[in-house]
């Protein structure tokens, strides 16, 4: 053999085992490629069910919401009801203040002072003496006894 046969058959070798390299990676290649296909599905069914749980969250708190909508709104119509009633209840004690500051509140201290007066009178009556309780039991000497020293 010559110099050119054995330098044509180094190359020929060389390119075989690069053909054989090359169709080695080629074929890790399609296997690395075929999982990261089935990675990438999986990945999307994935997101598909975590888009979908978002989504029937959102729509979850949109009822709630709505429904809070409702009841905040209740509750404006209940805060005006109760300063509706508050005006009223405010015209109502001035209109009893009015009452008893007047002339009616005047005419019943006055019955009230002759009908105390009369029962006094009469001895029916209880008559409020200090030193005494109602009931009738003592209280304390004028002296003040059992009243506390200052």
């Amino acid at each position: 053999m010559s110099v050119t046969g054995v330098a044509a058959l180094i190359a020929a070798v060389s390119f075989a085992v690069l053909a054989c390299a090359g169709a080695y990676v080629a074929v890790r290649l399609t296997r690395v490629l075929g999982e990261a296909a089935v990675l990438v599905r999986q990945a999307r069914a994935d997101q598909q069910a975590v888009l979908a749980r978002a989504r029937a969250a959102v729509d979850r708190a949109h009822a709630q919401l709505d429904r809070t909508g409702a009841v905040v709104a209740s509750m404006d119509e209940l805060g005006a009801g109760v300063s509706e009633l508050s005006g009223q209840v405010s015209a109502l004690a001035g209109l009893g203040r009015s009452l008893a500051a007047g002339p009616v509140g005047r005419a019943g201290a006055l019955a009230y002072g002759l009908r105390h007066a009369v029962a006094l009178r009469r001895g029916t009556g209880r008559r409020a003496v200090a030193g005494q309780l109602v009931n009738g039991q003592q209280r304390g000497s004028a002296a003040g006894g059992d009243r506390p020293s200052r």
